[in-house]
């Protein structure tokens, strides 16, 4: 690399380093060149025609055109140059595909040997960068040729068989005039690392998109000895010569070019016992079937002390086939009668010269073993087909049939693949019906836009998605045909950064591909099929005169109602981005300011027998919102939205107390103590929209609890307005609060829980904590779920000392985090990958089964100190390594800023969900593998496109168990009545989830979405007993949300018809 003629740094330090890459992954790469006299001729008649005349043309420039099996290619090809100049070859300018520009190093290398970018799969012929970048190299020589190199089939052929050439290049040099000798190179492998990425492409869905970590784990096989290419050779055909005039028949130039390069092809004894595993036929027979059609046999090698790669005996059939197709398009030509469509894929434009060929015994014997494969490959996709049209897919996508493809068949599925995708098309022909995307059907109903009443507010709540308006996921296509995904706004951590990794991530985990141009499910406020309200003109009179005829405070507006009347899940965001309403709205949505005007209404309803059911915050994933149908209360509803009563009407600092009204949002509570130096220290994940109402009704936790304890540990007193109007303790003193007291049955007891169903909660009296002197952040990573549920169970055993909050990421939940990354800077990025390398190797960790655990610390200097010390301590015990404060401060960041992603997933035809529960320790690692299993079961048997995606995390900590979450999301891509179908599923996980040992909610509460099991957790006596206490306290059923053990008064539970 140091002493040839020419090079700057980055050539040589990249011959440098492909020469030792070269020695340890082949056995011998050889050059014909002989074959390159041809151009050599060329170049020397021009240059002398020059040297006898000044106003002779220029030399013409030189185009080099590979075959393209393997990404070895470029490298190869560029060291041969380097390094043989007497071949006649000056380093080329590369044509690359533009995903190689971003990554860090390899970009750099690649500009410095000369490369320049095209967008990979574009239609060149209008790609003006590629036609500056060719008339710049055309025309910075001089008199002297510029040298170009080239894949004309745009994309490497990593089955082996030749590709349709691409026509956009060779268009661009014709334009510009540019006269040019082009030299088919017929590069020759035995074996190619590539097979592997496209037997997981097949098998997997995965992406073959280049980048640095993928660079890394290929050098480190590398430098390891498991690459094994064995011997290359590679030849030059005679060169062929183009002008202006080529432009004319172009498409015929490019497959006279890819006529040079199939004469050279080149078969060893590798190709043959490969073609001998996959079509079970003996190699003597493949060898007289190729000595009959000219094959070229490879050289006998000349290396000693090599080891040749092998064809084991338990080859997998998908990488004996690549190697087999190495001579596939001399058999092509036979098959352009019987099978048209694979004659085609092998040997694209080529035409049979001798048909008498097939007579000879051992060509008929290969060409029927390989009709008899791709027939087999076509029954086996019609079988596919046929099955998924009986799961109600008439017409289902290509990821979608390649999954239920079978796999004991002697046919790999990237052949299938091929066969597949004609049949699609057929299919797709025949109806007339775009393929997939069943729910695309339902976007021509659907309003794409705001209203204005949904536009410019920034701290206004979204409509039919999570969050404020300012804040979504948006999905972005770079120049390249990148998709990054960027967080709009400046609320969070991560807002206005792209985030390169996710849309691959979810592609890959998903075996999905995401079309950016196709919004399935826009945020929409055009509803359909809702009743008008039921409530009278002289009903809403009497409601105005308790709200002081404030008109801002009563509305039977559709999208009120339709806000009011749902919550948070899935099947409620459905339902709204569909704008298909099935649901019982309420009849009006009120707004009252105080406690008088919440026990008037309370009262007005008692006379007109309306039905009230509070609304905090609105962020319930229980149904618990929902109106009862009509067959069983057909009463007027009335939603009582509280959030306009949200002050804090006392303080007492040294008794650590605080009364506040109900309606009082997390954000605005924890913001309005924090001014006063103190905390709630409760921050459950949705604190920014939930209220402490809700937080009572549904007896909430929050990330802290290990430190501040549940909401029941922090309300100390509540006042319920119910039927008999205000139910709240009485004092004398002014500022207190009963504390620790034995009077009878406690009134905070009766109101935790009770989910709207006994009153309306207007206020309660809370406990607050001085703001922490010192608050930090730490993460520890450990090698797999099993030794990190033992780290947090050592963990628990800290008890008062136990960290705030700590949070344990299964493997699958800790890479989507790690795909939630903004993207870094290319310094940033080579560095943080050769940190998680180092750290990973020093903490015998796998990136395939690594967690994490995020942990806040938060006290006194000295306990925090101690509380580090304890975490340092306890990871080294069970094998992990500290990843720093950073990922830990990140981590709980994150939490605010991932609750967006259901609702931009389901943009793209994603549907997803989160639920929680208890679990005791006892029963952790069952509960968790057993509800995982049954959602991929349930997903198997309903025939469900893609893969779901289920991953899960533990958060709360207690003495005898853990609060775990888990999310899961699946494609809903044409599938018929996908929230009904997903319902399903998560009902099975939740019954998997009880009947292992688990919990039916942690502190979601019930709602009527978990109603139906709370037989299976509640003794008949006790459902008696509550039902009789409902009566007591609200004989009227005044509140009559249903919710919970409630719901057993309603027969026809809205959830039996799912």
């Amino acid at each position: 690399a140091l002493t040839q003629p020419t090079g700057n740094l980055p050539i040589r330090l990249g011959g440098w380093i492909l020469a030792k890459v070269f020695r340890r992954t082949a056995m011998e790469i050889e050059i014909d060149v002989a074959s390159f006299r041809t151009l050599s001729r060329a170049l020397s008649s021009r240059s002398s025609s020059q040297s006898r005349s000044a106003t002779a043309p220029s030399c013409p420039n030189v185009i080099i055109a590979p075959t393209h099996r393997s990404l070895y290619d470029f490298l190869i090809v560029s060291y041969v140059c380097f390094a043989l100049p007497e071949l006649g070859l000056d380093m080329p300018h590369i044509a690359a595909a533009s995903e190689f520009a971003n990554i860090p190093v390899m970009g750099w290398l690649a500009r410095g040997c000369h490369a320049f970018f095209v967008k990979r799969d574009n239609d060149t012929k209008h790609d003006c960068s590629l036609k500056e970048n060719l008339t710049r190299i055309t025309t910075e020589g001089g008199h002297g040729p510029s040298f170009v190199e080239v894949f004309i089939e745009g994309k490497r052929s990593r089955n082996r068989t030749f590709i349709k050439p691409k026509t956009g290049f060779l268009r661009c040099l014709a334009e510009i005039g540019s006269e040019c000798i082009i030299v088919p190179l017929t590069i020759n492998y035995e074996d190619i690392p590539d097979t592997k990425s496209l037997i997981n492409a097949a098998n997997h869905g995965c992406s073959d998109n280049m980048s640095l970590a993928k660079l890394v784990n290929w050098i480190s096989s590398v430098f390891a000895g498991s690459v094994n290419i064995g011997r290359v050779y590679i030849s030059a055909s005679d060169v062929l010569r183009m002008s202006r005039s080529t432009g004319k028949n172009i498409h015929e130039f490019a497959h006279a070019i890819q006529s040079c390069h199939r004469r050279r092809v080149m078969v060893s004894n590798f190709h043959i016992k490969a073609a001998s595993f996959a079509l079970e036929l003996s190699e003597q027979i493949i060898l007289e079937a190729l000595s009959e059609l000219d094959c070229q046999i490879w050289p006998a090698s000349s290396a000693m002390g090599r080891t040749y790669p092998q064809i084991p005996d338990d080859c997998d059939l998908s990488l004996a086939w690549p190697a087999m197709l190495q001579f596939g398009h001399l058999l092509g030509p036979f098959l352009a009668a019987s099978h048209p469509m694979w004659s085609s894929w092998i040997s694209p434009g080529d035409k049979i010269l001798d048909a008498q060929v097939t007579s000879n015994k051992a060509v008929s014997i290969l060409l029927s073993k390989l009709s008899m494969r791709f027939e087999l490959a076509e029954k086996s996709v019609d079988a596919a087909i046929k099955y998924l049209q009986t799961k109600g897919f008439g017409v289902p996508e290509e990821v979608h049939v390649m999954q239920y493809l079978p796999s004991d068949v002697p046919v790999p599925k990237f052949l299938m693949r091929v066969a597949l995708r004609d049949k699609l098309a057929s299919i797709v022909s025949r109806t007339n019906t775009n393929v997939g995307n069943f729910s695309s059907r339902l976007s021509s109903h659907v309003d794409r836009g705001f209203s204005n009443q949904f536009q410019d507010n920034s701290n206004a709540e979204s409509f039919g998605a999570w969050g404020y308006q300012d804040s979504c996921y948006i999905l972005n296509v770079t120049p390249d045909g990148s998709k990054h995904v960027i967080m709009k706004g400046t609320r969070y951590r991560i807002s206005g950064k792209p985030l390169t990794e996710l849309a691959n991530f979810v592609e890959e985990e998903l075996n999905v591909v995401i079309n950016p141009n196709s919004l399935t499910f826009p945020t929409c406020n055009v509803l359909r099929s809702v009743p008008e309200s039921n409530l009278t003109t002289d009903s809403v009179a009497e409601i105005l005169s308790l709200l002081s005829n404030d008109e801002s405070r009563i509305s039977l507006e559709m999208v009120d109602r339709a806000r009011h009347g749902t919550g948070h899940t899935q099947e409620d965001m459905y339902e709204l981005r569909t704008g298909l309403i099935k649901l019982r709205l309420p009849d009006a949505v009120v707004w009252p300011q105080n406690q008088e005007e919440v026990q008037a209404l309370v009262a007005l309803a008692i006379s007109n027998n309306w039905c009230l059911i509070p609304f905090g915050g609105g962020t319930n994933v229980t149904h618990s919102t929902h109106c009862p149908n009509r067959v069983t209360d057909p009463r007027p509803m009335i939603s009582v939205d509280m959030k306009s009563m949200s002050r804090m009407l006392w303080v007492n600092e040294e008794d650590g107390l605080a009364h506040v009204e109900a309606g009082i949002t997390g954000i605005e509570l924890i913001q309005n103590m924090e001014k006063l130096g103190f905390t709630i220290g409760h921050e459950p994940d949705s604190y920014e929209f939930s209220t402490l109402g809700g937080w009572i009704a549904t007896k909430a936790s929050g990330m802290k609890q290990n430190k501040y304890g549940n909401i029941e540990d922090i309300v100390r007193e509540v006042s319920v307005i119910g039927t008999q109007g205000l139910i709240s303790h009485k004092h004398k003193a002014e500022k207190s609060s009963v504390g620790r007291s034995s009077m009878g049955v406690d009134l905070k007891s009766l109101t935790l829980g009770s989910e709207g169903c006994f009153g309306i909660i207007v206020s309660a009296v809370i406990k607050i904590w001085p703001l922490a002197e010192s608050r930090s952040h730490e993460s520890v990573l450990l090698p797999n779920f099993d030794s990190g549920m033992k780290f947090m169970k050592d963990l628990s055993k800290m008890y008062a000392m136990k960290p705030a909050s700590v949070r344990l990421l299964d493997n699958e939940q800790f890479r989507l985090g790690q795909a939630l990354k903004a993207n870094p800077s290319r310094y940033e990025s080579f560095r943080n990958l050769a940190a998680k390398k180092i750290g990973y190797y020093l903490g015998n960790l796998s990136e395939k089964s690594v967690v994490c655990a995020t942990i806040t610390f938060e006290g006194t200097v000295d306990e925090v100190k101690m509380q580090k010390k304890s975490v340092c301590e306890l990871t080294s015990v069970h094998g992990g390594i500290l990843a720093g404060p950073k990922v830990g401060k990140a981590g709980y960041d994150l939490t605010f800023a991932i609750a967006y992603l259901r609702d931009f997933a389901l943009n793209y035809n994603i549907l997803g969900e989160s639920f929680e529960c208890f679990v005791p320790w006892s029963k952790l690692m069952q509960v968790i593998r057993s509800t995982k299993q049954r959602i991929f079961s349930e997903h198997r048997k309903r025939a469900l496109p893609g893969l779901p995606f289920v991953c899960c995390r533990i958060t709360q900590l207690y003495d005898d168990g853990v609060c775990v979450y888990f999310y899961f999301c699946t494609n809903i891509s044409c599938v018929a009545e996908p929230s009904d179908v997903f319902s399903f599923i998560e009902r099975a996980a939740r019954q998997e989830i009880l009947d292992n040992g688990g919990s039916l909610s942690h502190h979601h509460g019930l709602g009527k979405l978990r109603s139906p099991f709370v037989r299976q957790v509640y003794s008949q006596g006790y459902i008696h007993a509550l039902l009789a206490m409902k009566e007591a306290i609200d004989p009227t059923n005044t509140f009559g949300a249903r919710n919970g053990v409630f719901s057993v008064m309603d027969t026809n539970n809205e959830l039996d018809r799912i």
